[in-house]
């Protein structure tokens, strides 16, 4: 399925329509949506499972429009007003989490429920009062560092015939970090822990222990910050949390919900 943005932008996503509550996922930059079939085989019974590609990735149309996080934010209000939805719970891995963010702080509460981030560190450049960021990345070297390679993101195996599918979309439909740079450097230069202090949705943080990106203790820095968010640690897990631990975290997902009466 399409929708067209009002900066005249397609955007492709899917949706279970079903009568259940309502989930919203994202993916990183330069993410698959197959990396999330295997969460969604435990969520789909409970939820309503909605996934987006982000401009310029997946299936998604190529532009140079709106390389920045507050258009991103703008993609999900349009889909979700498309979809005449309300009370989503959002479900963001890396830069996806980051998308929800920048949602919250343009729309308040807006249509969101609750929030769920899939390892991802509300600021990724490392300097002298945070050591939490993506990898390596300081200011000194930002520019650079980012027209690398990210590198790896796993560390438990994946399904291999997800592994496969997701290679076999890429190739159908290849992503260009040189072209999407302007977003990454975006996205990597936000610092969004004063959103946190006053998030207006409950939120779930949870982090790969074992992420070749982030350090996990960022959960802890978080969940200090305010107690609407709860934050948890997944053993023998990287950054792709969705894939890696598919199950222990829908169970999570879940629990939280619950616990929120969600």
């Amino acid at each position: 399925m399409y929708f067209l943005t009002t900066d005249h932008v397609k955007l492709h996503y899917t949706d279970t329509q079903t009568a259940k509550p309502a989930l919203l996922e994202i993916p990183g930059i330069g993410g698959s949506l197959i990396m999330w079939q295997k969460l969604n085989e435990y969520l789909e019974r409970n939820f309503r499972i909605i996934m987006l590609d982000p401009r310029n990735q997946g299936r998604s149309q190529r532009t140079f429009k709106g390389q920045r996080m507050g258009r991103h934010a703008a993609d999900v209000e349009e889909l979700l007003v498309k979809l005449k939805l309300t009370e989503v719970v959002a479900v963001g891995n890396s830069m996806g989490a980051s998308t929800f963010w920048a949602y919250l702080d343009q729309y308040g509460q807006g249509r969101l429920k609750a929030m769920i981030d899939l390892d991802q560190s509300p600021k990724m450049i490392n300097d002298a009062n945070w050591k939490y960021g993506f990898k390596d990345l300081t200011w000194d070297n930002l520019t650079e560092y980012l027209k690398q390679p990210l590198g790896k993101a796993t560390y438990a195996q994946i399904d291999p015939e997800l592994f496969q599918a997701a290679k076999l979309e890429n190739q159908r439909h290849p992503y260009d970090p040189e072209s999407n740079y302007d977003f990454l450097l975006d996205h990597a230069t936000k610092d969004w822990r004063d959103l946190l202090l006053e998030t207006p949705v409950p939120m779930l943080i949870l982090a790969g222990k074992q992420s070749p990106y982030f350090n996990s203790d960022f959960v802890d820095e978080i969940a200090d910050l305010n107690n609407k968010i709860k934050g948890k640690k997944v053993s023998n897990c990287g950054h792709l949390m969705q894939a890696e631990a598919s199950m222990v975290v829908a169970n999570y997902i879940k629990e939280f919900l619950k616990v929120e009466k969600i």
